[in-house]
């Protein structure tokens, strides 16, 4: 026992031990800890789904000419409007900034959108009635349409042309929620 003492004063020595530790000190060896295996984090769950942005585009006729009596329109001005769906929200740029339009198509989960032309059948109220030919090309309208997560569809018009004078100059508006349609479902 004397020798084992020794041994390990000399031990604790050497490594620079002292006092109770030094007192404590044991030359047996001790197995490692056992520790529970355990899943990387991450690793054995289900992955979730994220559903990437929808995007959209198109270009509608802002500004244009017409004359009273005329069944025709020039256009003189056209601008890009881009459309996202992301993280539950509808959004539309049109060339300014980007407008949250999704209190038109009320509560609910969006992912997926669609921007086009609205089928222009006369000029906005007080231009004097003069109807635009039966073409489906839009003038001063852009139709939002829209996926919702229960997998309704629905779609707005929205007013981006406003106009100016005696009726025959459309000039460009920006997007606002309240220039769009209630929503329709298709």
């Amino acid at each position: 026992m004397l020798m084992w003492s020794a041994a390990a004063a000399v031990t604790c020595a050497a490594v620079g031990l002292s006092g109770s530790i030094a007192a404590n000190a044991t030359t047996t060896k001790i197995a490692p800890a056992a520790h529970a295996a355990t899943t990387p984090q991450g690793g054995g769950e289900k992955q979730k789904f994220i559903p990437f942005p929808r995007l959209d585009a198109t270009n509608i006729v802002t500004n244009f000419t017409f004359a009273a009596g005329a069944t025709t329109i020039a256009p003189t001005a056209t601008r890009t409007f881009t459309g996202s769906a992301r993280r539950g929200n509808v959004f539309v740029n049109d060339g300014n900034s980007w407008v949250n339009v999704t209190p038109v198509f009320g509560t609910g989960y969006y992912y997926d959108i669609a921007l086009a032309a609205s089928p222009s059948t006369a000029v906005p109220a007080g231009a004097t009635g003069i109807a635009f030919p039966a073409t489906g090309a839009g003038a001063g309208q852009v139709r939002v349409t829209v996926r919702r997560a229960d997998g309704a569809i629905l779609r707005s018009d929205c007013t981006v042309s406003s106009l100016s004078g005696a009726g025959t100059i459309g000039a460009f508006q920006p997007l606002t929620t309240a220039n769009c349609t209630a929503p329709q479902t298709l």
